[in-house]
């Protein structure tokens, strides 16, 4: 029994002081951030450092105008530790301090500066592409691989900011240069087109040649074609891939004879040395040359999209079908039908119902939105045109949630103005995600001028 007692003493205090803690925690976190703002205007640097880094560990919006001042300061390494916490912190207060940083003279705080203002239009609200939301502390948009990553047509970028990261693709530190063009993808910096031109063809480091040619893939506009299409013959594997890829996904058609003459050539040398095409599946840039082709759909391609069509490999059946489809030449539709009728992949068959539907077979447009489900099918919708969009209204009916989400996604990217009383029916229901997805198919057909 004394025991019991004991434990009740115990039980009775710990409940007591629990209930006191929450206000004591509070008072003493007001005083400490108070403390610590001060601080950062200590005459000491070590603890003007200390204090920012604390704050933006704990993400104290109320410092951040202190901090902002603390990027001024005459210590690279104490400007350093305030931008880290501005970035922490993600306020759209600091996108000046970013802008102003990206210039400052020690090399660690301009590249941070790069990542707060691009982590400002990508983290948040609405700024970022679906699927890649990130946190400002974890978020590196810098990593060695491709990087998705784009904003979102309807948010605007500053000028001073495109211009700024403009000024760096000249920077004399490598990466500086790559982490500019980087952003400048990510930011889809149109105005900068000219200039990411020209550093395109003074640049000599191999990166920063291959984020160039992938800022251009972003920002979308073939008009940029001819800078890249030297870079088809570029030594480096990865330079002369990515210029392959993005010429023939931004449909430059002047690149056709070039990239068409390098296909043909690699066959007829192993005809003429081998007698015949051996297939291997590590004929990497043979394969990367068929795919930018079939992209472009050019009809001098038909012949030899025919002749991959009967390939072993199934990458090749697939691009060939695309290439086929793309040509709009009808005269394919019986070969691609009796194609399809054979074909035991399920990639390769659903690349022949997008060709076939190119080619008038209207009926194929559903095997296109069941495999919604798929990135293959998904693209494929995405290259119809606003009449053929119009086509995908009945199915936004299905009773696959997916299948409906992403069909709004297309038609926000693709639609006209036929679409929008559609959607307006869709931005009020019980299922959050189709109303959020409706509102944001809303907001992309309203950035392309197209509204009520």
């Amino acid at each position: 029994m004394a025991i019991s007692k004991k434990f009740l003493c115990v039980l009775v205090f710990w409940l007591t002081a629990s209930a006191l803690l929450p206000l004591s925690a509070q008072r003493t976190r007001e005083l400490s951030v108070a403390g610590l703002i001060y601080d950062l205007k200590h005459p000491e640097g070590d603890r003007r450092k200390q204090a920012a880094t604390l704050l933006g560990q704990n993400k104290v919006r109320e410092a951040v105008p202190e901090l902002i001042q603390l990027t001024e300061d005459t210590d690279g390494s104490i400007r350093l530790e305030a931008l880290r916490a501005l970035v922490r912190i993600n306020d759209t207060r600091a996108l000046k301090a970013y802008t102003r940083l990206t210039h400052d003279p020690k090399k660690e705080v301009q590249k941070k500066a790069i990542e707060g203002v691009t982590n400002m239009y990508v983290v948040g609200e609405g700024g970022f592409t679906k699927g890649l939301q990130k946190v400002a502390d974890v978020f590196n948009p810098f990593r060695d691989d491709y990087n998705p990553l784009m904003v979102e047509p309807f948010v605007p970028v500053s000028q001073d900011v495109k211009d700024a990261l403009a000024e760096l693709l000249f920077a004399s530190d490598t990466g500086i240069r790559k982490d500019a063009a980087v952003a400048l993808g990510i930011l889809r910096a149109q105005s900068a087109l000219p200039t990411i031109e020209h550093a395109l063809s003074v640049e000599t480091s191999d990166g920063v040649k291959v984020e160039l040619i992938r800022t251009i893939y972003k920002i979308g506009d073939p008009s940029a074609g001819p800078a890249i299409i030297p870079l088809v013959r570029d030594a480096d594997k990865k330079v002369h891939d990515e210029a392959i890829f993005t010429l023939g996904h931004l449909r430059v058609t002047e690149a056709v004879p070039l990239l068409k003459e390098l296909y043909l050539s690699g066959v007829e040398e192993r005809r003429k040395v081998l007698g015949f095409v051996p297939v291997s599946g590590k004929d990497d840039l043979h394969r990367k040359l068929l795919e930018a082709l079939a992209y472009m759909g050019d009809s001098s391609c038909q012949e030899l999209f025919l002749e991959a069509l009967l390939d072993p490999r199934d990458s090749y059946r697939l691009y060939a079908a695309e290439g086929l489809g793309r040509t709009g030449e009808s005269s394919h539709l019986t070969e691609v039908g009796r194609r399809y009728l054979q074909e035991e992949s399920s990639k390769v068959k659903l690349a022949m119902s997008f060709a076939l539907y190119q080619l008038g077979r209207e009926d194929h447009l559903i095997d296109l939105v069941g495999r919604l489900d798929k990135d293959q099918a998904y693209y494929y919708l995405l290259e119809l045109n606003s009449r053929e969009i119009q086509e995908l209204y009945p199915y936004l009916r299905s009773e696959k949630q997916a299948i409906r989400i992403r069909l709004l996604e297309i038609i926000g990217l693709r639609g006209d103005p036929s679409a929008v009383p559609i959607i307006q029916g869709m931005m009020t229901g019980s299922d959050p995600e189709l109303v959020a997805a409706a509102n944001l198919a809303m907001r992309r057909l309203q950035s392309r001028g197209i509204s009520d």
